[in-house]
This record gives C-alpha cells, sequence and structure tokens, in this order.
C-alpha cells in the first residue's frame, strides 16, 4: 500500500481492534463539564498516573497512526489510543525533499494500578494490519514520570534517516501551562524549520558554485570567452532560484507556525470562558 497521509479530520474513533485491561481506560481530550449537583456524594476513584498522548511527527508515511501505552513489565495494562490520519509535511528542497508524517493524538489515558518507580513503554503503530513493525517507539523512565514531564522523546526505530519524536505529557493538564507549552512548541518548529530550509539551501548552493568553477575553469582551458559566460550565467540563474525558494518555505513555515500560535490561543480563551475557568484550577 501507498503512501496516503492526509490532513486528520474532527475527533478520532477508538481502536476497537484487541482488548484493554481494566486497570487502564483512554478518552480523548475534551473541555471539562462543571459538576452537575447531586442530593449524595460520590467519591470516584483517582487513578495513579495519567499520561497524554499529544502528537507525533517526522514519521514514515502512513495511513492511520495510533499509540500503544503499557506500563512495563505488565502487559495486561496496554491500551490503544484512537486511530488519526497523518498529514503530510515535507522536508527538504527539491530532488533532496522528502515526505513525513505528523499527527495530533490528542488522548489521555488513565492508569489505576500504576505503582511508584515503574516506568511507561509508548509504541506508535502504523493502522494498517498488513505493516507489523512499529513506526518508532519511546520509554518514560519512572524519574520523568516523578516529575511531571512534559515534552517529546525521540523515537527508536523510527527508520533510517527520520528523527521522529513524540510529544506526552505526565498528570493533569492545566490550561495555561498547556497553552504556553503549545506556543513554545510552535516556535521551536519554526526555528527547526528555518535552519533546515537555510542548511539545505546552503548544500544547493555549494553545489552550484562547485560545478560553476568547474565549468569556468574549462573554458579558460578551452580560451572559450562563451563557455565562461554562460556558466557564470547560469549560476547567477541558479542561486537567483535556490535563494527564491528558501525565501518562500521559510515564510510559509513562519506563516504556518504563527496560524497555529493563533488557534493555540484562541482555543484556550474559548475553553476558559466555556468552563468559567474550570479549566484553571488546579485542586
Amino acid at each position: 500500500m501507498g503512501c496516503h497521509c492526509s490532513k486528520a479530520t474532527g475527533v478520532a474513533q477508538p481502536v476497537h481492534t484487541g482488548s484493554s485491561s481494566t486497570n487502564a481506560s483512554n478518552t480523548v481530550l475534551e473541555h471539562p463539564q462543571p459538576p452537575k449537583p447531586t442530593g449524595e456524594i460520590v467519591e470516584e476513584e483517582v487513578p495513579a498516573l495519567r499520561i497524554a498522548v499529544l502528537a507525533v511527527e517526522g514519521l514514515r508515511c502512513a495511513d492511520g497512526i495510533f499509540v500503544e501505552v503499557e506500563i512495563e513489565g505488565k502487559p495486561d495494562s496496554k491500551v490503544k489510543t484512537p486511530i488519526v490520519s497523518g498529514q503530510v509535511k515535507m522536508h527538504g528542497l527539491g530532488d533532496d525533499a522528502r515526505k513525513t508524517a505528523e499527527a495530533a493524538l490528542k488522548c489521555e489515558l488513565a492508569f489505576k494500578e500504576y505503582t511508584e518507580g515503574a516506568a511507561i513503554k509508548l509504541t506508535v503503530m502504523d493502522s494498517d494490519p498488513t505493516k507489523t513493525e512499529p513506526l518508532g517507539r519511546a520509554t518514560l523512565p519512572a524519574m520523568m514520570i516523578q516529575t511531571r514531564f512534559w515534552g517529546k522523546l525521540l523515537l527508536t526505530g523510527a527508520g533510517e534517516g527520520y528523527e521522529a519524536t513524540l510529544e506526552v505529557r505526565v498528570g493533569e493538564r492545566h490550561i495555561l501551562v498547556e497553552t504556553a507549552q503549545e506556543i513554545t512548541n510552535a516556535l521551536a518548529d519554526a526555528v527547526e524549520d528555518v535552519q533546515e530550509v537555510v542548511t539545505d539551501a546552503q548544500q544547493e548552493l555549494d553545489n552550484v558554485v562547485h560545478e560553476t568553477t568547474h565549468n569556468v575553469e574549462k573554458g579558460v582551458a578551452d580560451c572559450s570567452l562563451t563557455e565562461v559566460k554562460d556558466s557564470v550565467t547560469h549560476c547567477v540563474s541558479e542561486v537567483s532560484e535556490i535563494a527564491q525558494d528558501a525565501m518562500s518555505e521559510t515564510k510559509g513555515t513562519v506563516v504556518h507556525n504563527a496560524g497555529k500560535i493563533r488557534d493555540v490561543v484562541e482555543d484556550a480563551a474559548d475553553e476558559v470562558v466555556e468552563t468559567k475557568g474550570a479549566v484553571c484550577c488546579s485542586c
């Protein structure tokens, strides 16, 4: 099956293959609703550990993506996030451009039987049942769990030439912290993308200079002014095209990430209003 990554649409549907332990549950992150008054107080069991699987990027292209999460040493604790479609992202310029997949999973998992000191294993999978090889693996050590880690984990086994990451959050969400983190991620992505454009453009410029130098030297050796002139003219044209492509891609990535930041801020403001500030309370 070929690569058919597409932009995710709406809320993904849960994965129904396999079975999940009663020790863990998975839900798509939604706006919390204010508690409804009742005539009696019901104490809910508080999960020992909450893990939010937020996003993946830099993956090999896949039709659908989901993540398996389990407590290390307890295979019965394994649960799966819903399947989401990947959005194609291009890396590199021209012939060196390569497709990768990224996806927003935004799924929170609760582990009731988690015991302190245990690690968490995460495996990113292709939803195509014929592709049994994981898209990448990562482990959350106990120390990172204790410090309520929030960030991107580098995935091993992502494939040669792929630097894939999985973003996770340990513990309860807080809208202000969450918004700040998402803005930081968008800024980091913009810087990384611009750096990649500059690196690729520099490599292409070096190739043009090397080729032009060779052609000019050949023209001089042949005592051909026409060869020298044509080589220089071609060089100027190539450099101009590389610069224009780099500027266009840089502008595109800045605009894209600026849009992500705007959406994050607007969504956070709407959520605060809808919940009357409940998402800002850490009690």
